[in-house]
């Protein structure tokens, strides 16, 4: 097949080419140059403070604005290492399998309420460039006519591309969770890629996450997540945020194959450990009680993340496919953003308690997992958010108190064009545009405030265990 062997080729990722990995390296030099040179600069002047006017609250917020802008830059730093660790290994490991060779695939698909998009979807996923698999799509109690558009395309459909079989089915409204379950009892293949109903999966998408299957120790593979509305500023902050997201966390995390989040709208999992997901729910009692126990758990409102984190404590690998892209559609309102991250913040809290309890029982899992979970989601969800209120609070104090403005200016606009060229070289990385980089002024913005609205919100709620529904 034309498509196929084209599809099969090995997909290079720009940034380690000869030609542009200049763009790294001189990203890399300004990270290190500011992780040593702005803590420098600041306990220089905090000395100097001292020696003038005595040891002050001014001259404490200068040394605090060192640490922790030092600190900062030195984790970003490594994660910039680790990505480029990542799109390296990418390039010299991977190969394609001949189309003979690939296994059969079950996709689920769970729809609630999804009637503007299932024809759109369904038509997509009947067109994939793969040579054998099946479509499982699970109506979950719609109150509209999702289950009568998506029943118009069951039977089997062949192509120049491959066969797709699809089964729909419908089933009562008990969550996305249930779905999931149901729709893998009634799976055939060995491998299941789990998607989003309002998602768009390229064509090529289901093949290159393949080929990581070939590994028996990972368990499941992330592709990436792309935002397709771009037309308003609050989805093109949000396509900004996933190519940093992407970049910054799951390139680096697939360096060690330990991707945290394999996220709902394109992830490939091997049968074999979502089995063993299900056992250790049952085992811990996760799933008890619920009509539809299965390797997804109602145990949180993040079933992405506990399933991931679960397989990884399992001892698999969880790994980064940068080029199987899914086009996903963001909220296009500040209320429908800030509900979705107030969903998101409260499920992340719930699972990293689940997690430490875990530990606390004597639960083991691989080292790099406790790493991770120490230094992403212990710091992004509970450390950063108050953080950039404290460092907000030192900059205007410091300022106040008769700081040198044009060297805080600098700092900001050397950070500011650090996040320019890092969101430069994940976009060039995943094949999107590099214009989303020029946000970067913005973005602190957009994240420190607007997003941490979301997170105080969620923490409060969690902290007074205040119910919460989909």
């Amino acid at each position: 097949m034309k498509t196929g062997k084209a599809h099969a080729r090995r997909l290079h990722l720009m940034p380690t080419d000869a030609a542009t990995s200049w763009l790294f390296w001189i990203t890399l030099s300004l990270g290190i140059f500011m992780t040593v040179y702005t803590p420098y600069r600041l306990w220089s002047e905090a000395a100097a403070q001292i020696d003038h006017q005595g040891l002050s609250l001014a001259s404490v917020s200068v040394y605090v604005l060192g640490v922790l802008s030092g600190l900062l830059a030195l984790r970003w730093c490594i994660l910039l290492i680790l990505s480029y660790a990542s799109m390296a290994k990418h390039e010299r490991t991977l190969s394609s399998p001949r189309d003979e060779s690939l296994p059969y695939v079950s996709i689920l698909a769970p729809a609630y309420c999804e009637a503007t998009c299932v024809q759109d979807a369904m038509s997509s996923l009947v067109r994939l460039d793969y040579p054998a698999y099946e479509v499982i799509f699970v109506d979950d109690g719609s109150s509209d006519n999702t289950y009568d558009l998506a029943l118009s395309f069951a039977g089997t459909h062949c192509s120049s591309q491959g066969r797709c079989d699809v089964r729909v089915f419908t089933k009562p409204n008990q969550g996305k969770w249930s779905a999931h379950n149901y729709g893998l009892r009634h799976a055939s293949g060995n491998l299941i890629l789990c998607i989003d109903a309002d998602s768009r999966i390229e064509p090529g998408a289901l093949r290159l996450m393949v080929r990581h299957m070939r590994d028996k120790r990972v368990g499941a593979v992330s592709g990436q997540i792309r935002v397709r509305n771009r037309k308003s500023l609050v989805g093109l902050f949000q396509a900004f945020e996933y190519v940093l997201a992407n970049g910054a966390l799951r390139l680096s995390q697939g360096a060690t194959g330990a991707v945290m989040v394999v996220p709902g709208p394109i992830g490939l999992f091997r049968r074999e450990a979502l089995e063993r997901v299900q056992a250790e729910n049952e085992r811990s009692q996760a799933s008890e009680n619920h009509e539809v126990p299965g390797p997804f758990s109602p145990l949180t409102f993040a079933e992405d993340f506990h399933l991931s984190l679960t397989m990884l404590t399992l001892g698999y690998r969880i790994e980064y496919e940068p080029h199987a892209v899914a086009h996903t559609k963001a909220p296009a309102t500040l209320a429908g953003l800030i509900n979705q991250r107030y969903r998101w913040n409260r499920g992340t809290m719930q699972v990293v308690l689940w997690y430490l309890k875990r530990t606390l029982r004597g639960g083991k899992s691989p080292l790099k997992v406790t790493v991770w979970i120490a230094a992403v989601f212990l710091l992004d969800f509970s450390f950063f958010p108050p953080l950039y209120f404290v460092l907000l609070g030192s900059s205007l104090l410091y300022v106040f108190r008769g700081g040198s403005l044009s060297s805080l200016a600098s700092w900001a606009a050397a950070a500011c064009l650090l996040n320019v060229m890092s969101g430069s070289l994940y976009a060039v990385a995943h094949r999107d545009q590099i214009y989303l980089s020029l946000l970067s002024p913005l973005f602190d913005f957009y994240q420190g405030i607007l997003l941490n609205c979301a997170w105080f919100i969620a923490m409060v709620d969690q902290a007074r265990g205040t119910g919460m529904r989909w």
